[in-house]
């Protein structure tokens, strides 16, 4: 997809996660065809817990007059040390978010004629 902004932070770059961000940001766009762009930014930051380490994933997208930011910081869960599966919650989480403000334009047009 166009206008696709991935970073890796406190970890190796990962062709598989790349491969699997564009997967899920190419369906989110074809869900929603007025996303201007999406940043996704990647971490495992260093825990000083006993748990292992808790993939953060951000993300941040774009649809005309506003950006919406998914910032997936669970410390407490525990699925979470497997990046795939933070990866599937951030993007299920925008999903909705989109989904949700893009029912409040309609509502509000409607309600408007």
């Amino acid at each position: 997809m166009k206008g696709l902004e991935i970073s890796f932070r406190d970890m190796e770059h990962s062709d598989a996660i790349e491969h699997q961000i564009r997967e899920k940001a190419d369906r989110l766009t074809d869900l929603f065809d007025n996303i201007t762009g999406i940043r996704a930014v990647v971490a495992i930051p260093h825990n000083h817990s006993q748990k292992g380490k808790i993939a953060h994933i951000s993300l941040e997208v774009g649809i005309p007059g506003e950006l919406i930011a998914i910032t997936h910081d669970h410390h407490d869960k525990h699925e979470h040390e497997n990046l795939y599966v933070a990866l599937r919650d951030a993007f299920e989480k925008a999903q909705r978010k989109i989904s949700k403000i893009q029912n409040k334009r309609i509502d509000s047009r409607r309600r408007v004629h």
